[in-house]
């Protein structure tokens, strides 16, 4: 299980790394800044790089209790088959996956707008990757669990 779920993370990471470099970072006018955008240039690309890790590792955090208590509660009309379970196991995974994809997805834009290079980009994205990783880990635990009859 635990290598489905690395495949599927690394797929995460890869389908965001295509869709954020179809953007050519073109999209804004850089002569006019933003209050929004100023603030944010106030701060380094690792701070802000920061605030997004603890941001998005504190929604998924957050998030695993209920999916776990979700996972619970629907796990014994399916006990007996290891599909649905793994179906159901796999459902409450992609919803972590989001909020990770969610994070990853606006570290890319510091990176594509010039602020941090790729290699910076993809070490802060690895963290947060490896957030969801560790806490998704009590989903598969309720799965081993709930397919072993536990």
């Amino acid at each position: 299980m635990k290598k489905y779920l690395l495949i599927f993370a690394s797929l995460i990471c890869v389908t965001t790394l295509t869709a954020c470099s179809s953007d050519n970072g073109n999209s804004q006018d850089s002569s006019t800044p933003t209050t929004e955008s100023s603030v944010a240039e106030e701060k380094t690309a690792d701070e802000r790089f920061q605030a997004i890790l603890d941001e998005y590792s504190q929604k998924i955090k957050d998030a695993v209790p209920g999916l776990v208590d979700e996972f619970n509660a629907e796990a014994p009309s399916k006990a007996g088959d290891i599909t649905a379970l793994a179906e159901l196991s796999n459902a409450k995974i992609t919803k972590l996956a989001e909020i990770s994809n969610a994070g990853v997805s606006k570290m890319a834009e510091i990176q594509l707008k010039g602020d941090a290079t790729y290699e910076e980009y993809e070490a802060w994205a690895k963290k947060l990757m490896d957030v969801y990783t560790q806490e998704a880990t009590q989903i598969t635990d309720a799965y081993t669990a709930a397919a072993m009859g536990g």
